[in-house]
């Protein structure tokens, strides 16, 4: 058996961690990178040579972009393609990790396209229940389409990165304190991850002492964004920004340097970041929304209601009178049952129809 997994972004390495553990089980697997503009899953499943399963993740790129929001002939075009391969009979799989694009709002041509792929997939692989049931109250699928609905753990990553190297040498690399409490964001920076409302709440602690800091790193989009954060931080010394993208190297030090990893979304359906902290032993301050009450267990994570008025604030403040490292430890346990091997058979066996 061959399949090929698309689209994958080198600077996150989900897919390929996936596509290694599929490997060891004896599935051919190719990451597809690049792809031609016009068709991009046909000529992609042509140029890795036709495989027998073709298992999509992020659809944006197919539907005009991350930036913008499909046209009509986006969408038809795209589901074109998905005809076509199964026409010849390719087994269609998708990894669901956002329920629409995330600048996407009410867009209906958006919607149609997920419809279709709904429909058309023959399994759809989400990573929490909630998600499943999310899926199904937007976009009301068919009974067929529900019973090809598999719920498989995002894994861990545990194997990428340098998760025990020195914290105290990767805060000296960024140039910070080995004293003091370090709060983190780490990722590209988009408005819904709501990064100015952490710099807000941040700002606004009270009790900390002169060393501790809130460190941003990431390549803000759009730009406007990266200069609202530099103002906002321009007024409190304490915050420190790397507004650029992150290497993977850098992104592991960033982690390794903090105490706990914020992640303070606006809206949210499952998290690689959550479980990359974790994999680093560190725990997370994180709304309770879509997968993450089912991600982040109570003793590695402090939950939030996104609702409530304060409320991440209050959660930073009740982070500074935690065991952090103590719920570190316990993040790093729970992240070491999450092992691509059991997930990559699960995996294989829905490839297969088993």
């Amino acid at each position: 058996m061959r399949a090929m997994l698309m689209p994958s972004y080198r600077w996150n390495p989900y897919q390929r961690l996936l596509a290694e553990s599929l490997t060891e089980l004896g599935i051919e697997t190719s990451v597809v990178h690049d792809w031609p503009r016009r068709a991009p899953l046909i000529g992609a499943w042509q140029a890795q040579g036709r495989p027998s399963v073709v298992h999509l993740q992020w659809i944006h790129d197919f539907l005009g972009g991350s930036k913008g929001r499909p046209t009509r002939r986006n969408v038809l075009w795209f589901d074109w393609q998905l005809r076509l391969l199964k026409a010849r009979g390719v087994r269609l799989v998708w990894t669901v990790h956002n329920l629409k694009g995330h600048e996407a709002g009410a867009d209906e041509n958006d919607a149609d396209a997920h419809r279709r792929l709904i429909e058309r997939a023959d399994a759809i692989i989400l990573h929490c229940g909630f998600a499943r049931d999310a899926l199904i109250e937007l976009y009301r699928p068919s009974p067929a389409a529900r019973q090809r609905m598999h719920i498989v753990s995002h894994g861990n990553y545990l194997k990428q990165y340098d998760v025990d190297a020195d914290p105290a040498a990767a805060r000296k690399a960024l140039g910070l304190s080995t004293a003091g409490t370090v709060f983190a964001f780490v990722g590209s920076i988009r408005g819904y991850k709501n990064v100015l409302g952490l710099l807000d709440a941040f700002s606004g602690l009270a009790g900390f002492g002169p060393d501790t800091r809130l460190l941003v790193c990431g390549k803000p989009l759009p730009r406007k964004l990266g200069r609202d954060l530099e103002e906002r931080a321009a007024a409190d010394p304490r915050i420190v920004l790397r507004l650029d993208r992150v290497s993977e190297e850098d992104l592991s030090r960033t982690m390794r340097a903090a105490d706990a990893v914020v992640l303070p979304f606006r809206n949210i359906l499952s998290s690689g970041s959550a479980i990359l902290a974790m994999s680093h032993g560190r725990p997370v301050i994180a709304p309770a929304m879509g997968c993450l009450p089912g991600t982040l267990p109570d003793d590695a994570a402090i939950l939030y209601d996104p609702d409530a008025p304060d409320a991440l604030a209050d959660a930073l403040q009740m982070a500074g009178g935690a065991d952090l490292r103590s719920m570190g430890a316990h993040a790093r346990a729970y992240a070491e049952t999450l092992d691509w091997g059991p997930i990559a058979a699960e995996t294989a066996r829905l490839y297969r129809a088993e």
